[in-house]
């Protein structure tokens, strides 16, 4: 297996930091999804294996999906919003700092300022354009990737080798790579995804399990939500090849329905023939949030950085909308099909 090229300081530094630290604290961005959540863990698995020795905390901002409990060790993760002392403690006290699927301090919300004052040693690795170089010590970005989970497993591949990544490494990152490629359904266009994939799966994984944890366990509620959502929530734009869903709290309220509920949702907007761009508009009781997702070439990582002051991938991107609910939608319809 070929394997990507690293810079090889970086490399040595992370092996260096991560063998010498008794206590790192790993975190990932607020609302996680399963690459939040793969990455996450299966850096977890890795140093537990590899530093037996060492404290190792993951935390997220807000905790666990549920849907994702079933993934090895996910008990462990600290929750921000039940566990507030606890995660600005592991993050204060901690040694070494690793962040995983985000490019930017502010996308672990409230915890960014124990992350950022920490005086400890900071890595991050991350597959978003422009990453925060200024609060991290390494930083191994590479957007092109599918995934953090994907860039995960290389780097776990060039500083330690692959007898480094076992079984429950794998199944997490495994999960992170489905999640972010939709089961390989886009953002899999580079050889090293299935590179990386194959040899995942060669651990012994149960890849069909996997993906039946991720598609085949809705709750009845989320799957009539979802229903109420394309017949009720879904705005069809033909002529423009737009169409973008949107939910006030109020909808989310009476459908009893998480942000973690609606992962994926954006996504049915592109199984449209005609429509190249689909956008999903949630509000909160503090903000509103954008999710954008496109197909050919419509760069929606540039829209949502240059208007709302997001970003992400070329064909993914989100963003917290500085605009009320109802302006949010007014301006992205806006973009997308003028006044």
């Amino acid at each position: 297996m070929k394997g990507l090229e690293f810079d090889s300081q970086r490399l040595a530094a992370i092996k260096e930091l991560t063998a010498q630290a008794t206590s790192i604290a790993i975190i990932a961005h607020r609302n996680a999804d399963g690459d939040a959540m793969g990455s996450l863990l299966g850096m977890y698995h890795i140093l537990s294996d590899l530093n037996p020795k060492a404290k190792i905390t993951p935390l997220l901002p807000n905790g666990c999906p549920k849907q994702f409990t079933w993934m090895p060790h996910s008990e462990l993760i600290l929750n921000g919003d039940t566990q507030l002392e606890a995660c600005n403690k592991a993050l204060m006290e901690s040694e070494l700092i690793i962040g995983v699927d985000f490019n930017v301090p502010s996308r672990v919300d409230f915890l960014e300022t124990a992350l950022v004052t920490s005086p400890a040693k900071k890595i991050l690795i991350d597959h978003h354009h422009n990453p925060d170089k200024e609060h991290f010590d390494v930083v191994i970005s590479r957007s092109e990737l599918s995934s953090a989970c994907e860039l995960v497993y290389w780097v776990a591949q060039a500083v330690w080798g692959d007898s480094a990544i076992n079984q429950d490494a794998a199944r997490s990152l495994y999960t992170g790579i489905c999640t972010d490629t939709g089961s390989f359904s886009y953002s899999c266009e580079q050889p090293s995804l299935y590179e990386a994939a194959a040899a995942l799966v060669a651990k012994d994984i149960n890849a069909a399990d996997i993906h039946n944890h991720i598609n085949n366990t809705f709750s009845i509620e989320r799957m009539q939500f979802f229903g109420f959502a394309i017949s009720e929530r879904l705005h069809i734009y033909e002529k423009e090849k737009f169409a973008y869903f949107s939910f006030s709290l109020q909808d989310q309220q009476e459908h009893h329905i998480s942000a973690a509920d609606m992962e994926g949702l954006v996504n049915y907007t592109l199984m449209m023939e005609q429509i190249e761009v689909g956008v999903l508009i949630r509000e909160e009781a503090t903000r509103t949030k954008i999710s954008f997702r496109s197909k050919k070439d419509v760069d929606v990582n540039n829209i949502a950085r240059t208007h709302f002051g997001g970003g992400g991938h070329t064909k993914a991107a989100g963003a917290d909308s500085p605009y009320s609910f109802e302006e949010t939608i007014r301006r992205v319809k806006e973009l997308f099909i003028g006044d």
